[in-house]
């Protein structure tokens, strides 16, 4: 058996960035406008104060666990982001915030090279380090980014979305046996590695791929454990735009009801805190089923499509 989430910390600034700010020097006109509110739903995405730095940020999602005396048990810290420059060079980011938490003495690891989907894929780095290194049974997995730093128009990815500030802190356990990760994985286009710095056509070619490419790496997840999509009863995905799962939708015939939507118009993207927001969401709302199955997703520029395998209500089936 897998990791299982203990509990979810989330922590989403108060100020919402409305995206006529964004695009304002940008001069894109109208149309872009319209496009990202109209199809896209996107009402505004959170941001940070500007001098609000990273530690505090993350800080603020640790404090939010509800099991937060759990942490003295604590074997290992995962801290993922995906914009790789965020503080300066010898700031000490994580020691910064281990030390806040009396953490200070626990190993931690950074992950970022994939982008958004680095979440995804440190829960797959997990599982292989953890059989080399079993001792290793209790997990901070911290992700965040802010873009507090930078104008906002560099929040705006072309005709896709707008990027918001957030920090989340996943508790896992191997002694858990509710929402266990049972298997996690990451396809890789590499045509696409220019991401964020992409040409117009480049990003054109991406985008017919898109929902080719959640599709194909949900199918191969779900293939390693005999599985198919009328065995998930819930998608967590990541909060890019509402058009791409209305396709996916379409495309597959897994219903809208079945992926939870609420938080794109809300705060839209949130880099790669987006799958564990919406798990965290769907539990508190009561929307997950008790013994049911769910694909988290998170996908990153360059270009990495990253699914997660849940199971939750374990515990009641032993």
């Amino acid at each position: 058996m897998g990791f299982g989430i203990v509990d979810i910390g989330v922590y989403l600034p108060e100020q919402i960035q409305q995206p006529e700010e964004v695009l304002a020097a940008l001069e894109l006109g109208k149309g872009e406008l319209q496009f990202l509110r109209k199809y896209h739903r996107l009402e505004g995405v959170p941001v940070t104060e500007p001098g609000q730095m990273l530690d505090d940020t993350i800080a603020q999602a640790v404090e939010r666990l509800q099991t937060r005396p759990a942490l003295s048990g604590i074997d290992l810290v995962l801290y993922v982001h995906s914009f790789q420059v965020q503080t300066p060079g010898d700031y000490r980011l994580v020691q910064r915030v281990l030390q806040r938490f009396g953490l200070e003495h626990v190993p931690f690891y950074g992950i970022s090279q994939m982008n958004c989907a680095s979440s995804i894929a440190a829960l797959q780095w997990l599982e292989r380090i953890s059989q080399t290194q079993p001792h290793i049974r209790n997990v901070l997995l911290i992700c965040a980014d802010q873009f507090n730093f930078l104008p906002p128009e560099w929040r705006y990815l072309r005709k896709s979305a707008i990027l918001g500030d957030s920090a989340v802190a996943v508790l896992l356990s191997r002694e858990s046996c509710q929402h266990v990760v049972q298997a996690a994985h990451v396809l890789r286009d590499t045509r696409f590695h220019t991401g964020y710095h992409a040409t117009a056509d480049e990003i054109s070619a991406f985008n017919r791929l898109y929902v080719d490419h959640i599709i194909q790496g949900m199918e191969e997840l779900l293939s390693t454990q005999g599985l198919s999509f009328e065995d998930v009863n819930h998608i967590f995905p990541h909060n890019v735009n509402w058009t791409t799962w209305k396709e996916f939708s379409r495309r597959t015939g897994v219903g809208l009801e079945r992926i939870y939507l609420d938080n794109i118009q809300r705060i839209g993207h949130t880099f790669s805190t987006d799958p564990f927001i919406n798990l965290s969401s769907g539990l508190e709302q009561d929307w997950v089923c008790r013994k049911g199955r769910s694909i988290m997703v998170s996908i990153g520029l360059g270009s990495f499509f990253g699914f997660a395998l849940v199971e939750h209500g374990g515990c009641e089936e032993e």
